[in-house]
């Protein structure tokens, strides 16, 4: 249970000790979590063969733990990864709420696991307060745009503090009038900069729905962050940017960021292949593709032109950077467009290449 607890703190130990990103352990997180749920249950199962369902209610101790068993096993159902992308606003709950109920319900359970619920207690409160230290809250104003989205800009001029990001982060955002004691993550849509912290979102359904169909363009917003560990490009000739609709938010500001002649990567300048697959052109304005930032953004329209040979483009870009030369791919978008670049990156290095892939996913 400590384990478990410590994996999934946004804040905390864990990151103070690796300089890990939470999202770097998530994966860990999970399994330890799948491992935590499924013992539970197990237990209660072998538990009832020599003890009936019918005699553990009525004993108290053993009637607490039940309940908690309870909420392991819906912890562990919508965690799903199907689920959870289906119902993410009920697996946030559940994940929070559950873990509130659980740990009292433990602890009056066995004096012996008491030391672990309070051990994961304190792991947990102290990662709740560390992010509501670490949360701001401004004035944001929200852009409709194309293809059921809406831009999210947030007055970062309006904080208690400097907020500084790198491209590629994320924050998580709640706004308690359109969806309370919710916090979602978004990827930032913008460069570093003083005055406004853009996010793009999607309208799905729940918040981002309720963001969307909003008639007041202005909104009080919470949010804290920014979080993310992206990966550095430096010693790269070459830095293939590829984005699918919204994935547009990673390497949008990476691009600018690459390619400026201020910015972090000015001594290096690596060349910029920039493609963004979107379904009509209209979604080009979502953000200013314009000229004065060096780049060649390249925009495929596949109402008009048809699905783009990702496979095909990355390799013919990798060869392009010339023999020798050391490329990244970075790559934000649809499972398909992030297996094909995956699979050409794959084929290259095995040709004997140099080349590094990354990939961006909204995945919890």
């Amino acid at each position: 249970m400590p384990i478990l607890f410590l994996l999934g703190a946004k804040t905390g130990l864990l990151v103070q000790w690796t300089g890990w990103s939470h999202e770097g352990y998530n994966i860990l997180h999970r399994h330890v979590g799948r491992v935590v749920c499924t013992a539970a249950v197990l237990h209660v199962f072998f538990y009832s063969l020599a003890c009936p369902i019918e005699v553990m209610v009525h004993v108290t101790t053993i009637f607490v733990a039940l309940l908690a068993v309870i909420g392991f096993f819906l912890i562990l159902i919508s965690s799903i990864a199907p689920l959870r992308a289906k119902t993410y606003e009920l697996f946030l709950l559940l994940h929070v709420y559950g873990v509130v109920a659980i740990l009292p319900l433990l602890y009056f359970h066995f004096e012996r696991v008491r030391p672990y619920v309070i051990t994961s207690a304190v792991i947990f409160l102290w990662d709740r307060v560390n992010r509501f230290r670490n949360s701001q809250h401004v004035i944001a104003h929200t852009t409709i745009l194309s293809g059921n989205t809406v831009k999210l800009s947030l007055n970062v001029n309006s904080t208690t503090r400097e907020i500084h990001w790198k491209t590629g982060q994320y924050v998580y955002v709640s706004i308690s009038s359109l969806a309370k004691q919710q916090a979602h993550p978004f990827t930032i849509a913008s460069p570093p900069n003083p005055n406004s912290l853009d996010l793009i979102i999607r309208a799905r359904k729940g918040f981002s729905k309720s963001l969307f169909l909003s008639e007041t363009p202005e909104h009080k917003v919470t949010f804290h962050g920014p979080y993310g560990s992206p990966p550095t490009f430096e010693g790269c000739d070459r830095v293939i940017l590829l984005a699918g609709g919204a994935g547009i938010s990673y390497t949008y500001p990476e691009a600018i960021e690459l390619s400026s002649s201020t910015g972090h990567y000015a001594a290096a300048n690596p060349e910029v292949d920039f493609l963004w697959v979107v379904p009509s052109r209209d979604f080009s304005s979502w953000v200013d593709l314009k000229e004065d930032y060096n780049v060649d953004f390249k925009v495929w329209v596949t109402a008009e032109q048809g699905r783009p040979d990702i496979k095909k483009y990355v390799k013919d870009s990798i060869i392009a950077a010339g023999p020798g030369a050391r490329v990244a791919v970075a790559v934000c978008g649809p499972a398909p467009l992030v297996r094909d670049s995956r699979n050409a990156c794959s084929e290259m290095l095995w040709e004997g290449n140099n080349v590094v892939f990354y990939s961006e996913n909204f995945g919890w």
